[in-house]
């Protein structure tokens, strides 16, 4: 009995001791999201097609250049493969031959590069509005960006009278007046310019100029080359429409250089031909 006794007694401290205990604190689970609430989901990348800059070959072809970058924050890589793309040139597209050429991915940005053979006539306007189109092939997303430049047109050559200035045994000295139209919206200056007069064909005289000639924007200047003909190598009836002082077509040919004030294209040689019918002066 009294061992009995020992064991309740026993029982009932181990009971009171377990009781009294501060319990364990549960650990921290994260809160379920409210009813009725989306899970917010990591940013999509950024893309933003930027013109960097031009360099032209000549008045009609261009270089352009571009970025291609792209901001992105998730975990996996963003993709910059081009799936399709067009050029429209001042708002319309056109025949022109273009070509697109893509670099390496460096860091956030793709250089881009296009190759674009401007139209010779293309209406009576000063610069080019060139709008690049892209779509992004993973995604679809479209990019555009658009390229503002200056008009680079060549100057216009026309001979305004041919005049005998002396007559030699089998020479004859004369001088060609000559206008030239400058079509850009800024001024031009002429150097190295080397022609060829032709009458009926056949050729006359030739030479070369090296003094500047500057041409106004929009506007024109005339210049007076004296050339020599020697008539030993001519036909007879070209030398008697000479003598005569009657109409002689003309063919007027060269290579003159070019020099702008503009960055995209600071100078360019040309060739001209030109024919027309002037009357010989005297």
């Amino acid at each position: 009995m009294r061992c009995l006794t020992l064991y309740l007694a026993l029982f009932a401290a181990l009971w009171l001791g377990n009781s009294c205990a501060t319990p364990a604190p549960p650990s921290e689970l994260p809160e379920p999201p409210e009813p009725g609430k989306a899970v917010e989901a990591a940013e999509p990348p950024r893309y933003a097609l930027e013109f960097e800059g031009a360099t032209a070959e000549s008045p009609s072809r261009v270089f352009l250049r571009y970025s291609l970058r792209v901001e992105n924050a998730a975990a996996r890589d963003a993709g910059t493969e081009i799936g399709g793309w067009k050029v429209l040139l001042n708002g319309a597209e056109g025949a022109f031959p273009a070509g697109l050429l893509a670099g390496e991915r460096e860091g956030g940005a793709v250089q881009l590069g296009l190759d674009l053979d401007l139209p010779e006539d293309g209406g009576d306007f000063d610069e080019y509005r060139v709008t690049l189109a892209l779509i992004l092939a993973e995604t679809g997303i479209p990019l555009e960006a658009e390229a503002v430049f200056p008009r680079i047109r060549e100057p216009q050559f026309v001979i305004s009278s041919i005049a005998i200035l002396k007559d030699e045994l089998v020479n004859t000295r004369f001088r060609v007046d000559l206008r030239i139209e400058n079509p850009n919206i800024f001024p031009v200056v002429l150097s190295s310019f080397g022609y060829e007069l032709y009458g009926r064909d056949r050729f006359w005289a030739g030479g070369e100029e090296r003094d500047l000639l500057e041409v106004p924007a929009k506007g024109f200047a005339e210049a007076r080359l004296q050339l020599v003909m020697n008539f030993i190598n001519m036909r007879r009836d070209l030398l008697d429409e000479v003598i005569a002082l009657g109409n002689v077509p003309y063919r007027f040919t060269g290579e003159v250089r070019v020099d702008t004030p503009v960055p995209l294209l600071p100078s360019f040689r040309m060739g001209f031909d030109r024919r027309g019918t002037s009357t010989v002066l005297k």
